[in-house]
């Protein structure tokens, strides 16, 4: 975890570094260029990253064979399973439904998808809190404060 930690928090340093030398960001104060706060950011998650794979691999001994020792439970469990099928429902919402089809339909299909897959009760109920849900976001987004909605 740590090393993942460590390798996206340099790629974010990476794209923070093309942002601040960057000749469209020019005529921006280096103080508030985007790309110093990047550089930070980035920077800071991979210091931190270093650390937790540091402190991973001292305190565990070795985390990798400790690893492939709890992988195959966890993979049988009801819960990893949720927890992927989750994960896909998030990637279809982002990936398919944005762009293709209305904001209002794609984020009640996926709230409601959500509470079915987790047991949010009745079928009626479900309906009902993703419909409210949906109209609150969107009335105060995109009719209230006039943000576009993707």
């Amino acid at each position: 975890m740590g090393t993942g930690f460590t390798l996206i928090g340099l790629y974010v340093m990476v794209d923070g570094y093309i942002a601040y030398v960057s000749p469209a960001l020019v005529t921006v104060e280096k103080s508030v260029n985007p790309g110093v706060t990047t550089l930070f950011v980035g920077g800071f998650l991979a210091l931190l990253g270093v650390v937790l794979a540091l402190i991973g691999l001292r305190g565990s001994g070795n985390p990798f064979l400790k690893a492939a020792e709890v992988i195959p439970e966890t993979i049988r469990k009801r819960t990893f399973l949720r927890g992927v099928l989750a994960m896909a429902c998030i990637g279809v919402y982002f990936f398919v439904f944005w762009g293709r089809i209305p904001y209002v339909v794609a984020t009640f299909l996926f709230l409601a998808g959500m509470m079915f897959l987790f047991k949010g009760g009745a079928w009626w109920k479900i309906c009902l809190i993703s419909g409210i849900t949906v109209t609150i976001i969107w009335y105060l987004f995109g009719v209230l404060a006039m943000i576009p909605l993707p």
